[in-house]
């Protein structure tokens, strides 16, 4: 179990407001809110109630708090001093990463970084956007390849814009180049992993555009494969496209729309210089 989950509950619980702990954590509501689901689906066990003036613990809860508070106050100090054995190593740099960019862009980083830098060791971990920004946030990553979003936590470090692509099925004719995001008003459309939704929904909010949505759990190459036989519809990006197999249709969405990627780090001004290099490099290369 991750004794991050329980934390953000206790925080939860303390100030009555799933809003008001998510600012102090560094999450977006929608994402504590998600995490808390997750929790007491995982544990069997409900472990808020949910009120208008906010949230408190159930019974349930309530008994377990001093094993709660116990785990939790232990995985913080395991991670305390997990940070502090490596704090003054420069030679190991942590990435967070999403898939697509682990994919398709560090692998030719990392071989050049190595070149110039062999003693360095990288630790690559995937995850979404919530997963990447709580490592970030909690010293757990020294780099986090996400994209850019309103609530953001740390330093921000453009790269490059990826265009959001319509993904169609095979009969699904349109003779113009680009795709108008009215199209999937209504019908059945694939959500991807919970990170790509806020880059999705905000371009279909910003056009009033309300399909039908199908949340998934599955991988990005599962959704393809799912529009691929008729299914359904869903937008993803290029880089998450790119190599993808299929007998899809991929056309840009109209009006134009994209995410922006880049490098979220804690701060500037703490980053290791091994760091720095390395998003020197990632600059370059991306460029």
């Amino acid at each position: 179990m991750d004794s991050s989950k329980f934390f953000a509950l206790l925080k939860a619980a303390e100030y009555g407001s799933l809003t008001r702990a998510a600012e102090e954590l560094g999450y977006t509501q929608a994402g504590l809110t998600h995490m808390m689901n997750r929790l007491e689906k995982e544990i069997g066990i409900t472990l808020l109630q949910r009120t208008k003036s906010g949230v408190n613990l159930t019974p349930d809860a309530e008994k377990l708090f001093p094993l709660i508070k116990s785990f939790s106050e232990q995985g913080l100090e395991l991670e305390k001093a997990i940070r502090n054995l490596t704090k003054n190593n420069d030679t190991v740099i942590r990435i967070a990463s999403y898939t697509s960019i682990a994919n398709h862009w560090l692998p030719v980083i990392i071989k050049n970084f190595h070149h110039d830098f062999p003693d360095v060791n990288l630790e690559i971990r995937s995850g979404n956007f919530e997963e990447i920004s709580r490592l970030v946030s909690g010293g757990e990553a020294d780099l986090g390849f996400t994209s850019k979003q309103e609530i953001m936590h740390g330093d921000w470090i453009p790269l490059r814009d990826d265009p959001l692509y319509a993904v169609l099925p095979p009969d699904y004719r349109v003779e113009t180049e680009n795709v108008h995001v009215s199209i999937f008003d209504s019908k059945e459309f694939f959500m991807p992993t919970y990170g790509f939704d806020y880059d999705i929904m905000n371009t279909l909010k910003r056009n009033n555009v309300k399909p039908d949505l199908i949340r998934s759990a599955v991988d990005d190459a599962t959704i393809v494969s799912m529009v691929s036989n008729g299914l359904g519809f869903s937008i993803l990006p290029k880089l998450v496209l790119e190599g993808m197999v299929g007998s899809f249709v991929a056309k840009p969405v109209e009006p134009h729309s994209s995410r922006e990627l880049g490098i979220l780090i804690k701060s500037k001004n703490t980053l290791s210089p091994m760091a720095h290099k390395f998003i020197s490099y990632c600059k370059q290369e991306i460029k």
